[in-house]
């Protein structure tokens, strides 16, 4: 039995022999874990891509969203291309009408915001991560610069200096007139009251969105893009006469910027953010469902690097100028 038990020496010859097949199968181990690791890295920067990605074309949908309620909204307000002056109801519903036209158009995408104080309100109720509410807000002064600056070079400058021959229905004198499609004060009516109306308009609108946005809400959204043109349009025709109706800064801040319409302009930014931060509290402490957080996570747009881009994740959910 002792003959049977191999000699250190002959251990040793046994140990030398295998050592290449030893190290030739280490190294295979190693490859096949490098090509575990690369494929890792490469997922992980092509989701980083993606999520990039996906975050411009957000932001582009909103700027050029903010363009268009510009644009066309404001070129609906152009008064000299016609004998009879545009009333001021008929401004109110091309300016419903564009937002329809908007939502229908990037509502899917980005949800179609086109207003730092939506975008406010859905970052507050968690719909939005906040890396994202930079990017919008950018997006909607730059889109909103751009739409009413093309809206100026296209038409002719003495069209562009009519608007309406009078300011929220009561004549005024010409040096007096406010540029085109700027949001002006009623002559009548005090900077309070004026931002009064402009938090309690925009916080009707907010709660709205708010209500557009709650689960419970959720198969109620195939005509989304019709009743937000006619909500804006019932808001505009009833407090168009008094502030304009802004509720949104971005809409108020490129006409002021190209008209130096600046008297009284600080309603137009208090007076929305206000509106924002009232609407969101009050549905979210008065009429939100508690039984919604748990399953929240499922359509926030919470994770930039799998943020949805078609209809059936985002559900119409954050829609609204």
């Amino acid at each position: 039995m002792l003959d049977n038990i191999p000699s250190i020496s002959d251990g040793i010859r046994l140990s030398v022999r295998r050592l290449p097949n030893i190290l030739r199968s280490s190294e295979q181990q190693y490859h096949q874990e490098g090509g575990k690791q690369s494929t890792f890295f490469s997922q992980s920067v092509r989701k980083k891509n993606r999520a990039v990605c996906n975050i411009f074309v957000m932001g582009l949908a909103e700027l050029l969203g903010t363009a268009l309620l510009l644009f066309l909204g404001c070129m609906g307000c152009v008064s000299g291309v016609s004998v009879v002056p545009i009333p001021h109801h008929l401004s109110g519903i091309i300016f419903g009408m564009t937002v329809l036209l908007i939502i229908q158009l990037f509502g899917h995408i980005s949800g179609a915001h086109l207003n730092p104080a939506v975008t406010l309100s859905s970052a507050i109720l968690g719909h939005l991560k906040p890396l994202l509410v930079p990017v919008y807000i950018a997006a909607q002064f730059i889109g909103a610069f751009l739409g009413f600056g093309l809206l100026k070079v296209l038409i002719p400058e003495d069209l562009a200096e009519e608007f309406n021959g009078d300011v929220n229905g009561t004549a005024v004198p010409a040096v007096a007139k406010p540029g085109l499609c700027s949001t002006t004060l009623h002559p009548r009516l005090t900077s309070m009251q004026a931002l009064a109306i402009e938090a309690i308009i925009t916080t009707v609108l907010i709660m709205i969105c708010c209500s557009v946005w709650d689960k419970r809400n959720a198969k109620n959204t195939d005509s989304t893009p019709v009743r937000f043109g006619l909500i804006i349009s019932v808001i505009s025709m009833t407090a168009g006469p008094f502030t304009g109706a802004s509720m949104n800064t971005v809409r108020s801040f490129a006409p002021a910027v190209f008209n130096g319409d600046w008297d009284s302009h600080w309603v137009y930014w208090v007076g929305p953010t206000l509106g924002a931060l009232i609407g969101t509290f009050s549905y979210k402490f008065l009429f939100e469902d508690s039984d919604d957080e748990e399953d929240s996570n499922e359509d926030k747009l919470n994770n930039t690097e799998d943020i949805p881009l078609h209809e059936s994740h985002i559900r119409m959910k954050n829609n609204i100028v």
